[in-house]
């Protein structure tokens, strides 16, 4: 039973480390969502009169709404690890209770023998009337070795105490934590609430003025067109050579080494930039704000926080850098026979040729200074073809 017990406790003590570290990575996360939701709100309170701005303002509406679900979910699994914490405390109260009724039962029986030992011989006698040396030193040792053990459990049964009071005191903490994080998640769940409120009156506005709305996508789209159409040639371009077995995209043996690591690593590629939020798909869609209007994308417009880098998914060499009339850099990076395309950088730290590594921070992504918006516009091309991005990154 004592065995028992004390695997039990070590079990929790282990269970209860590997909580507390998810515990601690859920809180930085949450620190991170709040963050990123105060710099949202920030933008969209001194926006939010300016009426040319109000697509942008539904885009950041939309954007602190998923925060908040992600917030939300967040706190539900916090909730969840204290429940796990909770029960497993309890169950580890009741394992200490059992092992502390067990000692001092133990110890009950030793001060009764003891008692019942003086009261019908005396230890002076009992030593003494030993019949030899060699017995008189073993019942000197036996009465050493009683008194050592009754000391051992009257300590492990302070130890013991020690380890119940300190468990009610966790256990009555993580309950209050408890109720406050349930407080806390009704009152994130109200201003979702809310805010989805705001996002269908401002969805409204637009739906009653579409063609002038219609015409700025159109004029951001035709823009985008143009740098795609550029992107699609070089690519088009170097297939030719290639064909032609003409310097420009032949495929050496690293090269087509790095083509089928790329391939096999599909769905498990990672974000092109440490964190972010696509806010536009892959392929020929109605606008997500603006149904009537239709966008051909050939990868996914990503959102991130201002500062941000795009970085490379995976090891390739610079092909090609597009500067275009807006003055922002677009870098085409060659992976064998596939291409990634980081649009939307107000400044590059690579160049054409240069070989880069996983991860390798390609440039500074730019923030628009009217709408307050960082947006990595980026595609996948496979031969020539348009890939979705979301069937090659990770959790995308």
């Amino acid at each position: 039973m004592k065995n028992v017990i004390t695997v039990l406790i070590i079990v929790f003590a282990f269970c209860y480390e590997g909580l507390s570290q998810n515990r601690s990575n859920l809180e930085k996360q949450k620190k991170e969502l709040l963050a990123e939701i105060a710099n949202i709100q920030n933008k969209l309170s001194s926006s939010k009169k300016e009426k040319k701005l109000i697509l942008s303002n539904v885009e950041d509406v939309k954007y602190k709404t998923s925060l908040q679900e992600k917030l939300i979910e967040n706190m539900n699994n916090q909730l969840n690890l204290i429940v796990a914490n909770i029960e497993q405390n309890e169950t580890k109260l009741k394992s200490l209770k059992d092992k502390e009724i067990s000692l001092k039962d133990e110890l009950s029986k030793m001060i009764l023998r003891s008692y019942k030992s003086k009261s019908s011989l005396n230890k002076m006698k009992y030593i003494f009337s030993s019949s030899s040396f060699y017995q008189v030193y073993k019942r000197i040792q036996y009465f050493k070795q009683y008194a050592n053990y009754q000391s051992k459990i009257l300590s492990r049964l302070d130890i013991t105490k020690s380890e119940i009071n300190k468990t009610i005191v966790l256990l009555d903490s993580q309950k209050t934590g408890k109720e406050l994080l349930i407080k806390e998640n009704k009152l994130i769940r109200k201003e979702l609430d809310l805010e989805l409120l705001n996002l269908n009156q401002l969805v409204s506005r637009i739906n009653q003025n579409q063609t002038s709305y219609i015409q700025q996508i159109n004029s951001k789209q035709k823009l985008s067109r143009e740098i795609d159409a550029k992107i699609q040639k070089i690519i088009a371009d170097a297939l030719a050579k290639s064909r032609r077995n003409e310097k420009g995209f032949e495929l050496t043996a690293e090269a087509k080494l790095i083509s089928k690591n790329f391939n096999n690593n599909k769905g498990k590629l990672p974000w092109p930039v440490e964190k972010g939020y696509v806010v536009l798909g892959f392929g020929k869609q109605p606008h997500p704000i603006v149904k009537t209007a239709t966008i051909q994308s050939n990868g996914v417009r990503i959102r991130t926080s201002e500062n941000s880098y795009a970085r490379s998914i995976f090891e390739g060499n610079v092909y090609s850098v597009i500067l275009s009339k807006n003055n922002l850099y677009t870098v085409l990076i060659q992976h064998g026979s596939f291409f990634t395309v980081y649009k939307n950088l107000e400044s590059i730290f690579v160049k054409k040729g240069e070989k880069v590594t996983l991860k390798q921070k390609i440039g500074m992504i730019k923030t628009d200074k009217i709408t307050k918006q960082t947006i990595l516009s980026f595609s996948i091309f496979k031969e020539g073809i348009p890939q979705n991005p979301g069937s090659w990154i990770y959790k995308m």
